[in-house]
């Protein structure tokens, strides 16, 4: 007879594997986008040789990390695509909670007063995601992106058509704010560009739209001529704003079709992959997102000097940590899953 430890053991396994839905075959193009961009959101913070050259591409990570997220969302099916992004925005949520408290105990410990974040500052940054520490207004704004999409979905599903026009107001807060409003703060203007309704939904929705519409698209639209003359344009306008000394961030007016460009492509070649970006993208690039900025504060202690490598050595530095994370998450999941099996059990004897 089983004991009733092991009898538990395999009801949980059961239960698991019945719960999984039939796996799509994944695309694959896709994760080595996405680890591409996670090499870049690190460079886009560290020093690198070659940096300046590559300069004007930088701006594509993060719109890219929600395009991949909105692409991945859709479904023909309303009811699965709307429980998606309800996970989705819940699983990002306690991340933000999570990444922002993790930040809160390295910047105490290192030296920062607690008074320096009031009760008022943390409520604010539940909804801005902007206190802590800065590149985590994403997390915050992809759970509330999420939900305007669950809303859009729900309600006004045409409207998502829409969505993507919104960039618009990022692109210009984000190149001529200092210009066009001299007397907002720069904190100001940061908040107003990067956000979910300026930032998060209009890309969510281009790869939504993108993930939807891509058949259709693909049959009339070479890709590698698209992409060669976004390119083009993108370094063209970095060199008008050089030349007109008139500035402003990596974010283009090409930014926006060039992600879409970019989404389609990795429909065309879905198959391409390169094993180990693969693996990286699934498994590794979200955290190195949240996780990168912790090493290059302290890479910048200890080897001050090392600039022309940084960015290697923070991306290295943090896949050991991604790796950890990822273990401490699956264990959680686990162990949450099993105490729910026993009181279920418990319910039914």
């Amino acid at each position: 007879m089983f004991s009733i430890d092991k009898e538990r053991s395999i009801i949980y396994t059961a239960r698991r594997m019945s719960s999984k839905p039939e796996n799509k075959k994944r695309i694959e193009s896709l994760y080595v986008l996405k680890a591409l961009c996670s090499v870049m959101v690190v460079i886009v913070h560290a020093q690198m040789w070659g940096k300046s050259a590559l300069t004007p591409l930088l701006g594509l990570a993060t719109p890219c990390f929600l395009a991949i997220t909105g692409f991945l969302l859709y479904s023909a099916d309303c009811k699965r695509e709307l429980g998606k992004a309800t996970k989705w925005a819940r699983k990002c949520f306690f991340l933000s909670i999570v990444c922002n408290l993790l930040y809160l105990t390295f910047y105490l410990i290192d030296g920062t007063p607690l008074t320096h974040y009031s009760c008022e500052k943390l409520l604010i940054n539940l909804f801005t995601g902007h206190l802590i520490s800065t590149h985590l207004w994403y997390l915050t704004a992809v759970w509330q992106g999420l939900l305007l999409m669950w809303l859009l979905r729900r309600y006004a599903p045409g409207l998502i058509n829409f969505a993507p026009l919104l960039y618009l107001l990022a692109y210009v807060l984000r190149a001529y704010g200092k210009t066009l409003f001299p007397e907002l703060s720069s904190d100001t203007l940061f908040i107003l560009r990067a956000n979910a309704i300026v930032t998060a939904l209009p890309f969510l929705a281009t790869g939504y739209m993108a993930h939807k519409y891509h058949a259709s698209i693909l049959q009339k639209v070479s890709i590698i001529p698209c992409l060669a003359l976004l390119t083009g344009l993108i370094y063209a306008e970095y060199a008008l704003r050089l030349y007109t000394e008139i500035g402003g961030s990596i974010f283009f007016i090409s930014t926006w079709p060039m992600v879409a460009t970019l989404m389609l492509a990795c429909c065309r070649y879905h198959n391409f992959t390169l094993p180990m970006l693969s693996n990286i993208g699934h498994e590794h690039s979200a955290n190195v997102y949240y996780f990168h900025v912790l090493v290059l504060i302290y890479l910048n202690r200890w080897c001050p000097a090392q600039t022309e490598l940084q960015a290697l050595l923070v991306y290295v530095g943090t896949l050991p940590i991604s790796v950890i994370f990822n273990k401490a998450q699956k264990l959680t999941s686990e162990l949450a899953y099993r105490i729910k099996a026993c009181q279920t059990d418990k319910r039914g004897v």
